[in-house]
C-alpha cells in the first residue's frame, strides 16, 4: 500500500483540461487521501457535476509543487503538467518515449 499522501481539488475553471485556470472563489481542498481514495472521491466529484463541464476535481500528490519541470530532464515544457494530471508522473513527452522505447 502506497503511504504517499494525495489531495483533491475541485472548482470551476475557464479552461476545464488545465488546472492553472481555477477560479480561486470556487477552489475546495479535500484530503488528504491515500491514492485509491483520493481517486474515488475525486470520480464522485466528477459524477455529481457531470452537467457542468467547467467543473473538473484533480487528484495531486499533496507537496508535489505543480510547474512545467520535467523531473528526468530539467527542462520546461507544457507537457509535464498534462501527463502529472493525467497519469500522475511528472516527465515530459519526450523522456516519456524515451522511457518506453529504451527502458532501464
Amino acid at each position: 500500500m502506497e503511504n504517499d499522501s494525495y489531495i483533491v481539488i475541485e472548482g470551476v475553471h475557464k479552461n476545464p483540461n488545465n488546472i492553472d485556470t481555477i477560479d480561486e472563489n470556487t477552489k475546495k481542498i479535500h484530503g488528504p487521501f491515500d491514492q485509491k481514495k483520493a481517486n474515488d472521491f475525486a470520480k464522485g466529484l466528477i459524477q455529481k457535476n457531470i452537467d457542468n463541464f467547467y467543473h473538473r476535481a484533480w487528484v495531486v500528490k499533496e507537496g508535489l509543487k505543480i510547474d512545467d519541470i520535467c523531473e528526468e530532464c530539467k527542462k520546461e515544457d507544457e507537457s509535464v503538467k498534462q501527463n502529472l494530471i493525467m497519469h500522475s508522473y511528472k516527465i515530459c513527452n519526450s523522456c516519456n518515449l524515451a522511457k518506453r522505447i529504451f527502458p532501464l
